[in-house]
């Protein structure tokens, strides 16, 4: 546990997602989307006005391709390149069109189809 008071250890860790949103070239809009919640819910998130909830953090986490550790304490960890070249390739779609893709990547999931391609390489 650390000594670092709660406000601040909340406005680094809201510095944080900001930033990876940022690195990724994701809109608030996307992120909402992604996590269900409101635009306005993810901007004060990033301010340190609201309180992020346990699943929310593991939300972002997943989507920004990073340990929930280093949005809590800024544990380091590597950025998978995967994950950045998606969101790069995610970038600027509608929330429909993020929806489509979101549903085909479960689709590929439940279907062992990306098993397949990734002996096609």
């Amino acid at each position: 546990m650390s000594d670092e008071d709660p406000s601040a250890q909340r406005a680094a860790m809201a510095a944080r997602l900001r930033e990876a949103r940022e690195y990724l070239g994701l809109s608030q809009d996307e992120v909402a989307a992604a996590l269900k919640v409101s635009r306005p819910a993810v901007t004060n998130i990033e301010s340190g006005t609201r309180k992020v909830e346990a699943i929310e953090l593991e939300q972002l986490a997943r989507l920004y391709g990073k340990p929930a550790g280093f949005f809590l304490n800024g544990e380091q960890a590597k950025v998978d390149s995967k994950v950045a070249f998606a969101a790069r390739a995610l970038q600027g779609l509608s929330s429909k069109d993020l929806e489509e893709v979101a549903r085909f990547a479960e689709f590929l999931r439940a279907s062992g189809g990306s098993k397949g391609s990734r002996s096609r390489k």
